[in-house]
């Protein structure tokens, strides 16, 4: 059989101690910390250093497993910090173990000359299980640079200041320091707005934000009016102004406030009322739903989303008629879609464009763009317009078309040009008017009556060969003033019938050296 112990833990008697947390560097990683013990340990550092003090374990809750690397770890005790515990050996006192923490109202400054404080100073001379300076703060002094392995905490000691050693030094970014109880002032009402991440909060808050406004389209829409320009503003923090009376939020003792020793806020507020959750990182980015289920979220730097799926989001109005989402980016949007972009509006869809309106339709592969209008197509173009059609052109209208062209027009064509008309065709210029080829035939065919008239004289002029004027039935020339003929060449009548010439007055036939009548 196996010896029987008659002295083990939980039969040599139970010896718990209070004390304070001096080192928390632990080398295995364990979470241990170093705990001065009152009573059981002096204040005399040269006597028991630091770095003599044993490593104490600390218990975790059920909620947490503490191996395998999940759960809560390490533990979150800070130099300064007061404990409760026990000695797993009684007698010897080597092996502490830390069953919570116990937090107080501090009367004073740390005073790292002395045990049961934070012994982490810039002049601190205690050296660690190394040799080392360990407990000196990571400055440059006299040449020498000390190099601590230790976080944001605490802060009288951590700011490299002439005033470090004075008591206004002693205070954390939140404003907390000595002199007020270690509760969080996050978690004490009114007293919140004293907490330095709230006051930067509330010193950031954005307001008089610009909302899109529609365009004014008043030379082609009907009963057009230009649209004033509104403005939305950051929600308050806490969803109510700093000095609200009554102040609905954070009353003690319904806030439960997680705060690090870096300034991450983490924010279960149980407040009547006042039911909030808030996430803040020490960088100012913070997330917070109010009592009424609004939610904030600010990144005071970049913001990257990542879905590996798919990603679904639904705005319904639930309160008023207004605006449901107004979107304003101070500066540049890209939008990359790998797939189909499908964009239904219901109601109207306008585009208010500051400058340059550019679109490219099938810039990889090609494509086409099409357009379907149940009502009407109106624009206007201050300047110029500017296009080029790689083929060909097939509009029809329904309707009329009126065109006015206020300065030139000009149509270029290198082909086949064909106007073909129902109805009437009317060509009017308030001068001249000139139709000419520059090789090839020019055509003018009536279907009934060819009329040609001139408002003064007409010319009629063949540049190279003659001029064959030919009918089908009776040439009718009437003229009511002189005709005259000049012929250069020879003058041929030829007919297979009667000629007629009669005149109400004389006619002269001059000509030399011969005048032949029926030859």
């Amino acid at each position: 059989m196996p010896e029987t112990q008659s002295n083990f833990m939980g039969l040599d008697g139970f010896i718990w101690f209070v004390g304070v947390v001096e080192d928390r560097n632990d080398p295995d990683q364990l979470g241990r910390v170093r705990v001065r013990c009152l009573g059981f340990h002096t204040d005399n550092l040269t006597a028991l250093p630091t770095a003599d003090l044993p490593w104490a374990h600390v218990m975790h809750p059920v909620t947490d497993p503490s191996m395998h690397g999940m759960g809560n770890s390490p533990s979150f005790l800070v130099e300064g910090s007061w404990v409760v515990g026990f000695f797993r050996d009684s007698k010897e006192k080597q092996q502490p173990l830390i069953i919570g923490t116990l937090p107080g109202v501090p009367k004073s400054v740390a005073d790292p000359t002395k045990g049961f404080n934070d012994p982490r100073h810039r002049d601190s001379t205690q050296l660690n299980d190394s040799g080392l300076k360990q407990y000196a703060k990571q400055i440059e002094k006299d040449g020498v640079t000390s190099n601590p392995t230790y976080g944001s905490y605490p802060l009288g000691a951590s700011e490299d200041l002439p005033e470090e050693d004075e008591s206004e030094a002693f205070s954390r970014g939140s404003g907390h320091t000595y002199g007020e109880t270690d509760t969080s002032r996050l978690a004490r009402g009114s007293v919140s707005e004293t907490h330095g991440a709230l006051v930067s909060r509330r010193g950031r808050r954005v307001i008089d934000i610009p909302i899109a406004t529609k365009p004014y389209l008043s030379r082609v829409q009907d009963g057009a009016s230009a649209e004033t320009r509104g403005t939305f503003d950051e929600p308050h923090p806490k969803s109510h102004t700093e000095d609200a009376s009554p102040y609905t939020t954070a009353t003690y003792p319904l806030n439960h406030v997680y705060e690090s020793e870096a300034g991450h806020i983490f924010e279960i507020d149980d407040t009547l009322g006042g039911e909030r959750l808030h996430r803040e990182h020490s960088s100012g980015t913070f997330e917070e739903i109010h009592p009424d289920g609004t939610k904030v979220v600010k990144v005071i730097g970049d913001n990257y989303e990542i879905i590996a799926g798919n990603s679904n989001v639904f705005i319904g109005a639930t309160k008023g008629s207004g605006d449901v989402l107004n979107l304003t980016v101070n500066g540049n949007v890209r939008e990359l879609i790998k797939g189909d972009y499908i964009l239904e509006v219901e109601g109207d869809y306008t585009q208010k464009i500051g400058k340059n309106f550019r679109t490219k339709v099938g810039y990889k592969d090609g494509g086409n763009r099409e357009e379907e209008i149940k009502g009407n197509y109106g624009y206007t173009i201050d300047d110029n317009i500017k296009g080029r059609v790689a083929d060909d052109v097939d509009v029809v209208i329904g309707g009329s078309e009126i065109r006015a062209v206020n300065g030139a027009s000009k149509l270029s064509i290198e082909g086949f040009y064909s106007i073909n008309s129902n109805d009437d065709i009317y060509l009017t210029a308030k001068t001249n008017l000139a139709v000419q080829t520059t090789s090839g035939i020019m055509s003018f065919k009536s279907g009934d009556k060819l009329n040609m008239k001139s408002a003064k004289a007409m010319d009629i002029k063949t540049e190279a060969d003659g001029l064959t004027i030919y009918s089908e039935g009776l040439v009718h020339e009437t003229f009511k003033a002189s005709q005259i003929t000049d012929i250069t060449g020879q003058l041929d009548l030829t007919t297979s019938n009667v000629i007629n010439i009669t005149g109400g007055g004389n006619i002269t036939i001059i000509g030399g050296p011969n005048i032949e009548l029926n030859p």
